[in-house]
């Protein structure tokens, strides 16, 4: 009973997205700034131990670059056994196929899932809020499922510059007939909307933090890159 006190009590204080950024997740002309996004997923850490939120390092422009890791409260208090399975599950070096098979009954299924790397695509960080929010607030048994199997791993932006600039030309031309048009700048201070096309040179901090801090420590077996056309 105590136990289900304690969790009652901390799901309660999990705030909205709508207590925190003034206005629903996708609402008509509201864009979002990425400090609220960093100062959001704080606040969800804080309120909820399904959670754990990471600065992997800073960005081209020097904003901060964060992962937020969900899953079991018991799986969240233990992240570093998991990377470890996945790390010896990756290296046939260092595991046998004995070995290998006692660590996948051990181990947790790795999701990663980033978003907005194309930053004109504002619906990718929203979805992310959103769906963080749900994933920990909503008592559903397709969501414990997830939660006690899966470790996900949510990058709510792969460009954080971007959402910003993105962000401060809409806000700008907000009601004039240049509303809704693509910024006059690169959205990516060097490499604009071909950031997503770096996976092969890592010329980019952000890719580099993607990889040396995610892909390569995680070995994650599914990788979802958010888009949004239209």
């Amino acid at each position: 009973l105590v136990a289900l006190w304690v969790a009652i009590t901390r799901g309660a204080t999990v705030p909205t997205p709508e207590s925190h950024f003034g206005h629903a997740m996708g609402a008509d002309r509201k864009l979002l700034d990425w400090a609220n996004v960093v100062g959001y997923f704080g606040k969800l850490e804080k309120a909820s131990d399904r959670i754990k939120v990471a600065e992997l390092g800073l960005t081209t422009e020097g904003r901060p670059y964060i992962a937020a890791f969900i899953s079991a409260p018991d799986t969240i208090k233990h992240l570093d056994h998991y990377r470890d399975i996945q790390a010896r599950l990756a290296d046939p070096r260092r595991t046998t196929e004995a070995d290998a098979e006692k660590l996948i009954a051990q181990g947790k299924t790795i999701v990663l899932v980033t978003c907005s790397i194309h930053s004109t695509e504002v619906a990718s960080t929203s979805t992310s809020i959103e769906f963080a929010y749900k994933l920990l607030t909503e008592d559903r048994p397709k969501f414990r499922t997830i939660l006690q199997n899966t470790i996900f791993i949510l990058v709510p932006s792969q460009n954080p510059d971007g959402v910003d600039i993105v962000t401060r030309w809409y806000r700008q031309t907000l009601g004039t007939p240049f509303e809704g048009t693509s910024p006059p700048e690169l959205y990516h201070k060097y490499v604009g909307h071909d950031n997503n096309r770096d996976w092969y040179i890592f010329s980019q901090a952000e890719t580099r933090l993607a990889v040396s801090k995610l892909h390569n420590v995680w070995h994650p077996q599914i990788v979802y890159d958010v888009h949004q056309q239209g």
